[in-house]
């Protein structure tokens, strides 16, 4: 993967694609896990090979994944391993027009906070973090008034900030990967 390379989902088809759970199971575990072959994805993932083929040539077709030809093909010459194109994914709706645009954005959005509560549930249930991470680690909201602008600006400075902190594949002994997922939203008075 490039260091900051942001897959780009702006249509309602797309979003639909990467909303469907399994595979944004599989592009998450392709992301942080690393490069598999559909058998090993399907154990990661808890289901059978033949789902995970089929929904990996639906996520290529689209460019969310590929096949990682610098693994080779196995032993036996006939594994396919796989790998994900892109080290996060950000949509836009500006531009794809109307309710279902509106839609898929807003199921697309709902699927991957389902799925990073689910993923931080699993890791809380199954982790022993040390005490570093427990106090390094953190869950918070904000709130604050401003402009479109300004949000814009907010979320980039943010892209900034976290790509400076990826150390990559340096060998640092306590370095792990950590997940960051942001939203940002303007919240209206409910009335």
């Amino acid at each position: 993967m490039e260091p900051s390379s942001n897959a780009l989902v702006a249509s309602p088809e797309l979003m639909r694609l990467i909303a469907h759970p399994l595979r944004m199971r599989i592009v998450g575990s392709l992301r942080m896990d690393g490069a598999a072959t559909s058998a090993i994805l399907a154990r990661r993932l808890g289901t059978d090979s033949g789902q995970t083929s089929h929904h990996l040539r639906l996520l290529a077709r689209h460019g969310l994944v590929e096949e990682a030809v610098e693994l080779g093909k196995g032993a036996r010459g006939r594994e396919r391993w796989w790998k994900a194109v892109h080290d996060s994914t950000f949509w836009a709706s500006a531009g794809v027009g109307g309710a279902e645009a509106m839609m898929a954005v807003q199921k697309t959005a709902r699927a991957i906070w389902d799925q990073a509560i689910d993923t931080y549930h699993e890791q809380v249930a199954t982790q022993k973090w040390n005490a570093a991470w427990q106090q390094a680690a953190a869950s918070s909201d904000y709130v604050v008034r401003t402009t479109p602008e300004r949000l814009e600006r907010l979320c980039q400075d943010i892209e900034r900030l976290i790509r400076e902190s990826d150390i990559g594949d340096t060998a640092e002994a306590d370095a792990e990967k950590v997940l960051v997922v942001l939203h940002t939203y303007p919240h209206r008075e409910s009335r």
